[in-house]
Order: structure tokens, then sequence, then C-alpha cells
């Protein structure tokens, strides 16, 4: 098993009891619930395997103790539909660059709707070709399941990368839009706070 193996979704079960696992839990309750997770097994399936198999399946959790490797992506497919990443953050819509910062509130809780804020969907023209569909807001929360659903790491990194071209960017053109506010009549205060 392997980070590039897990959903975002099973990221995102793993995240909290990796980092801050409940009080009276054992490392064996832990391990048991990584490994429902990570097999898509419930609790009581995992309580139902041998202890062979159980031992064997512990025996693959060895990559959560890796770092997460891999580089943002172009396109990510899940359940037969395409999505492609937007990385220039001033093809970006205000609308949902004021999601991404609500959202950026809970990182890991909001993976998949953070990616949904910076995807295009894409759909196939006659000739087999993808080409991008129109950006439907009102879709956010079907653009976020899907995600959900897709290659951890895929998303991480993407989401990851474009927040650092956007911390980048904000920090290259700061001087550039308080000059612009105050020859629009902000006050330099103002125009600094904002």
């Amino acid at each position: 098993m392997t980070w590039n193996e897990l959903t975002v979704w099973q990221y995102q079960q793993i995240y909290p009891i990796v980092t801050k696992p409940e009080k009276d839990w054992t490392n064996l309750d832990v391990e048991s619930k990584l490994v429902g997770i990570i097999y898509n097994l419930t609790d009581t399936q995992v309580d139902s395997l041998t202890i062979q198999q159980f031992n064997n399946l512990r025996g693959t959790l060895s990559f959560l103790d890796d770092k997460i490797e891999g580089k943002p992506v172009r396109y990510t497919e899940v359940n037969g539909k395409r999505y492609r990443f937007i990385y220039d953050v001033q093809q970006i819509k205000a609308a949902r660059y004021i999601e991404s910062k609500v959202f950026s509130t809970d990182l890991v809780g909001n993976l998949h709707k953070l990616a949904a804020s910076m995807v295009m969907p894409q759909r196939r023209t006659w000739y087999g070709r993808y080409v991008d569909d129109t950006y439907d807001a009102s879709k956010h929360s079907d653009y976020a399941a899907d995600l959900q659903a897709s290659n951890f790491v895929h998303i991480y990194h993407s989401v990851v990368f474009f927040y650092q071209v956007y911390r980048n960017w904000i920090e290259v053109s700061q001087a550039y839009l308080i000059q612009e506010m105050m020859a629009k009549g902000m006050t330099p205060e103002l125009a600094q706070e904002a």
C-alpha cells in the first residue's frame, strides 16, 4: 500500500486517527481503525479477520510514516469524469476565491472542496478530445464529491501547489494593489490594511 493508492476521503478519515487518536485507544485500536479505512472494511469485518490476515494488512500500514511524495497534476479523472486543475490565480473567479478562503480554515476536512474551487470540469468532443466545460457554481458540491473519491496524492499536491502560487502572487502584487487603491482615492493606511 502507498499514499498513491488512497482517495481523498480515506486520507480525511486517517488524518485525525494518526495525528490525534482518542485518549483511551490502544495501538491495536488505532491499527484496527486504519486497516478498516484503508481496505474499506467495517469494524465488524476487521474484527472477523484472523490474526494472520489482520497482521498481513497491518503490515502494509508502514507507508503512513513515509513522506507524501508527488507533484501537481494537470488533470484528474474520477467517476467517469475529468477535471483540469487551474493554477493561474488570475483565471479563478472571485466567488471561487472566496470559497477557497472559507474552506481553507479546515484544510484536511475541506481538501475536496478546495480542489473543487480550483478545477474546471471537462467533457469529450465528438472527436474524443477533452475540452473545458462550463463551471457551474451550483454543482460545486458535486465536483467536490467527485474529487473526494479521487486520488489523494493528485489532489493534495495540486492544492498545495496552487496555494504556493497564490501566496507568491499576493506577495508580488501587494505593492501594485496598494498603489491602485490609492490612485482611486483610498488613504495609504486603508490601502495597506486592505
